[in-house]
């Protein structure tokens, strides 16, 4: 009787909770840290990373609409060369906790994707000053693994309930959640930052019988602009891993 009782409870407080959550969640935007354009560079995961890094340095320091060069503009390339903490869930989730409460500034080095019309391969050298580099304070940060499927390059593995799932993480922690997917033989990563039940996005799939216009996400991407909006089924059809990135 008592294991029932707290069943019941558990499912009665579960789907409280969900119906508490609101229709739209935006307040992260206000905090975004616009990404450098990455070009043919190849280097989401990094920017990904760094970006959610940004944004809750940001968000602690109440920093809204960050500026390039301001406060917390961070160098991405730092993250290919600092040390893994051992933490993380996935490769996916690892560079942003190479931080470990420290970063570069992008003056000190700077991210440029294209050198004379060109893809600006230097981007991956490390710097010859790296261990040397002026160094800025940031928060230590966790990630929480939401879920994760096949390879990078898995596609078709989720359903509504992991949309659900990334919305409820946005709400409840207040934090950016680290997203993959595959989009046309190339896996990417980038940064969901909010979401709206109300604003239905362009259909990110071939097929329009898979695209249900019942909401989007607000998407943090690495070509130069701050944010997007993605429809629902954009990641339900693409996507394939999730980790929210929040303060520890």
């Amino acid at each position: 009787m008592k294991i029932l009782l707290g069943l019941i409870l558990i499912t009665f407080t579960l789907k409280s909770y969900s119906e508490s959550m609101p229709d739209h969640y935006e307040e992260l935007l206000d905090y975004v840290q616009e990404s450098p354009d990455q070009g043919e560079a190849n280097t989401c995961l990094f920017m990904a990373n760094t970006g959610a890094m940004e944004l809750l340095a940001n968000k602690k320091s109440g920093l809204k609409h960050p500026v390039s060069y301001g406060t917390y503009d961070l160098a991405e390339s730092y993250l290919m060369w600092a040390k893994d903490s051992g933490d993380s869930n996935s490769f996916y989730d690892a560079p942003v906790l190479r931080f470990n409460g420290l970063g570069v500034h992008t003056s000190h080095w700077p991210f440029e994707a294209w050198v004379n019309g060109r893809v600006n391969r230097s981007v991956w050298n490390k710097h010859s000053e790296f261990d040397t580099l002026p160094k800025i304070k940031l928060p230590l940060v966790e990630t929480i693994k939401l879920f994760q499927f096949g390879g990078k390059w898995t596609t078709k593995v989720l359903d509504k309930s992991h949309i659900k799932a990334i919305k409820e993480a946005l709400w409840k922690y207040k934090s950016p959640v680290l997203v993959n997917y595959n989009d046309e033989g190339f896996w990417h990563v980038v940064l969901i930052v909010g979401y709206d039940d109300r604003l239905p996005g362009p259909c990110y799939d071939n097929d329009p019988k898979d695209c249900s216009g019942k909401g989007s996400f607000y998407v943090r991407d690495s070509f130069g602009v701050k944010t997007e909006i993605r429809d629902y089924d954009w990641f339900k059809i693409k996507g394939n891993a999730a980790f929210v990135v929040k303060l520890k």
